[in-house]
């Protein structure tokens, strides 16, 4: 009985945890209003979650709101640039779709495969904002470079984007409120464990 209110029990930290994913997610939300302090505030949300990995977090809140100050300036400029290619994509891709007009299919499908690798070098800028400080060209460049060359686990972390986001639209809507949390933490494992370490980003 004594060990089931050991707050060293693992059923009590996995609630811990589960409530620190929810209050971080909390926090990305209202970080991210207005729009143009998405970047910094998906920035802090990663910063939190590869220091969760390493279990080296701290307090939640000081972390979160100390990386989006730290970065609001790069990460407001690297969200901008990324914000306007995705939807250059995007409009692209609902002109051209086949049946719109002779000859577009070519076109829209190489649109597309330029959007998974947009969605790749999406993936990984912010984390790797949150972890170096080399200016918005040299992030933008490691990030797409660091995509290609971790095709496959940049893939298991889209992937794994879209399957929270799904499970939460379509079965289990709750999962909402902790989803930013659950996709930066599973980033941030890949990450710590896999990737970080190839270029010594862990140090």
């Amino acid at each position: 009985m004594a060990k089931l209110f050991d707050y060293n029990n693992i059923v009590w930290r996995f609630m811990g945890r589960v409530a620190d994913l929810f209050f971080l997610t909390l926090l990305w939300a209202i970080g991210s209003l207005p729009l143009v302090t998405m970047g910094a505030s998906t920035t802090a949300l990663y910063y939190v979650a590869l220091k969760m990995v390493k279990n080296q977090e701290g307090y939640i809140w000081k972390s979160f709101w100390k990386s989006y100050r730290e970065n609001l300036k790069t990460a407001a400029g690297i969200w901008c640039i990324m914000l306007g290619m995705g939807a250059a994509l995007g409009f692209g891709l609902a002109v051209s779709f086949p049946g719109q007009g002779a000859g577009d299919g070519a076109f829209f499908w190489g649109l597309l495969i330029l959007t998974v690798f947009y969605l790749f070098w999406l993936t990984l800028v912010f984390p790797l904002t949150a972890r170096l400080d080399t200016g918005i060209k040299g992030l933008l460049y490691l990030s797409f470079m660091t995509a290609i060359k971790n095709f496959s686990w940049v893939m298991f972390m889209v992937i794994s984007s879209i399957c929270v986001a799904a499970l939460g639209v379509f079965v289990f809507w709750p999962l909402l409120l902790f989803g930013a949390g659950i996709i930066a933490y599973i980033h941030g494992l890949v990450l710590v464990h896999v990737i970080f370490p190839k270029y010594n980003w862990n140090n």
